[in-house]
């Protein structure tokens, strides 16, 4: 393997320079036996005893994914820092993990659920659980503790944004201006290998803030609109027995969208949810 160009190293830094933002980083872990009340994956939900339980467009109840615990988790702005948010998406057969297609904007196959704060819980009467429902209708396998690490990240390669982004700099840094290409076109194969293995994050990629990594390319029908993200949950395999934790297709991503003001005075709305996989 080559090494990249110092052309290749100064836009790649720059990039990162300008792009790089606080996010979370969401952590597996085996080792603990989550509660109900618990940030975590799979399992039963938190849910207040007077609150209606979520359904679908066609009434199905809906079936639980993950939750954050906020102030365990220690969230800072623009997320809460209190409650529980929470994740649902449809078990309708004709769906995709709750999608017609690879994506819901309309919020007929998916709720994300905000509690501000945190009471007495009682397990709703229907509601479909991981064990009942048909494999091939949820990514998420089994229950999974969640921890969190605060870190920083920067923008990945196939975000929506990177290409207008990488010319931008190419353009200040060379003074030419490229127009209608791609920013692997500009690269030799060893530059593209860096840029590739040094932006952005590495499985897996559980995360909230930062930046999308896709399995293919940006999945966003408006980028503007829907200009943070909320959540994103990769495929993995347990560490014990090798058997998936969460698979979204052939070793996929979920991934939920809100715009950032939304997110500040905590609606939750109107987000957009899609998935992708190899």
């Amino acid at each position: 393997m080559g090494t990249a160009s110092e052309r290749a190293i100064r836009i790649a830094e720059e990039i990162t320079r300008r792009t790089s933002c606080d996010h979370y980083r969401l952590v597996l872990n085996e080792e603990r036996q989550p509660d109900v009340k618990d940030s975590k994956i799979g399992g039963l939900p938190y849910w207040p005893a007077d609150k209606e339980y979520p359904c679908d467009n066609q009434g199905r109840p809906m079936l639980f994914v993950m939750q954050v615990n906020c102030a365990e988790a220690g969230l800072n702005a623009p997320l809460p820092q209190q409650g529980m948010l929470q994740w649902f998406i449809s078990t309708n057969p004709d769906n995709m993990y709750g999608c017609k297609g690879n994506y819901d904007e309309e919020g007929e196959g998916f709720t994300i659920v905000y509690h501000d704060t945190i009471g007495k819980s009682a397990a709703p009467v229907e509601m479909p659980s991981h064990e009942t429902v048909d494999d091939m209708l949820t990514p998420v396998k089994r229950e999974v503790a969640i921890d969190f690490v605060a870190e920083e990240t920067a923008m990945g390669v196939n975000d929506g944004l990177f290409n207008d982004l990488f010319f931008e700099i190419v353009k200040e840094i060379t003074g030419v201006e490229h127009t209608g290409k791609m920013w692997y076109e500009y690269l030799d194969n060893d530059d593209c290998l860096y840029f590739e293995q040094n932006l952005g994050m590495k499985q897996p990629r559980h995360q909230m803030l930062g930046y999308p990594v896709y399995s293919q390319d940006e999945a966003r029908r408006d980028i503007h609109r829907h200009d943070t993200l909320l959540f994103q949950l990769d495929s993995q395999f347990s560490s014990v027995d090798r058997k998936a934790l969460v698979m979204w297709g052939d070793m996929g991503s979920g991934f939920i969208f809100i715009n950032h003001d939304d997110l500040a005075n905590l609606d939750f709305s109107h987000c957009y949810y899609c998935w992708d996989c190899g």
